[in-house]
């Protein structure tokens, strides 16, 4: 019994001097990307384009969009739910609440918003985190147009 606790207790000790090697910790989750979006019914818009992330690298981008509301700076607001696919096939699942507002020019919108970090696929399948998003919205006709964007943020997986 004496030789199974001090085996035990030698086993705790290995393991407190390196608590790094056996935790995880947030790491920078930032990026950018472009696309467009095109509305697919009166309250739903698609998003798609590339971009490139820290820990994704080269990055598809699927961002299915529902308008939310009216904004106080005469915009509206949106919830997306995103889907950030690698080139090897992990994705990042983020839930955002922007905040689009018009600028001074015709049909264009600044968009500003939070993101919560939902999980994922592969190695991001328990995945967390949270951050900031920023993008320049042109409409180019009444429902599609271009975007371009960027997050910081922090992931933990």
């Amino acid at each position: 019994m004496k030789i199974l606790v001090l085996g035990v207790l030698g086993f705790l000790m290995v393991l407190s001097a390196f608590p790094a090697a056996f935790a995880t910790s947030s790491v920078p989750f930032n990026g950018s990307g472009t696309g467009t979006f095109t509305d697919t019914s009166p309250t739903t818009v698609l998003i798609i384009g590339t971009g490139y992330y820290d820990h994704l690298g080269l990055t598809t981008l699927r961002f299915p969009s529902t308008i939310t509301g009216p904004a106080g700076c005469g915009g509206f607001t949106a919830t997306e739910q995103d889907d950030y696919t690698s080139a090897s096939g992990d994705s990042v699942f983020l839930t955002v609440h922007d905040t689009i507002c018009p600028t001074s020019t015709p049909n264009a919108f600044q968009l500003t918003g939070s993101f919560t970090v939902t999980g994922g696929t592969g190695r991001f399948i328990d995945a967390s985190g949270s951050g900031t998003v920023h993008a320049s919205v042109t409409f180019t006709s009444a429902t599609s147009g271009t975007f371009s964007g960027t997050q910081a943020g922090t992931i933990t997986y």
